[in-house]
């Protein structure tokens, strides 16, 4: 039997594949740095959900106030608004991103905006009006 001496830590092996990249073990990632994901992607993903929902609310309030021709377009036209000063918050944050990738900061979120406006808005103006909907006020 014959025995072979141990490898030291300088000859460890090297994978075979080229397109394998170690991180080079001082650098720590997104998810080690204090236990805190600091993503500005996801927070501006999360801003915009919450100017989604108030958004919404303040759409039912105002179509509220005023005639039932006007509501959608108000509505809409609130929704914008909103949209572009969560556009304007995103280039305050100063979010560090390639130029090919500029778009990111107004599709993040839209579809989840949209989504989540047009619920609140919903919602709420069931809420507003509840003898509408033929649920008995009582």
């Amino acid at each position: 039997m014959t025995r072979h001496p141990k490898k030291k830590e300088e000859e460890k092996s090297v994978p075979d594949d080229p397109n394998v990249k170690d991180l080079p073990p001082n650098e720590p990632t997104i998810a080690q740095t204090d236990g805190v994901t600091k993503n500005p992607i996801g927070t501006l993903f999360w801003i915009r959900i919450g100017l989604g929902v108030l958004a919404g609310i303040i759409s039912a309030f105002a179509g509220n106030a005023i005639g039932a021709d006007s509501r959608p377009y108000v509505g809409l036209g609130i929704m914008i608004i909103l949209f572009i000063i969560s556009y304007g918050i995103a280039k305050a944050m100063r979010i560090p991103l390639p130029p090919s990738d500029k778009k990111k900061l107004i599709m993040t979120g839209i579809g989840s905006y949209f989504f989540i406006f047009i619920f609140t808005w919903i919602l709420v103006n069931t809420l507003i009006h509840p003898a509408v909907t033929g649920i008995p006020i009582k």
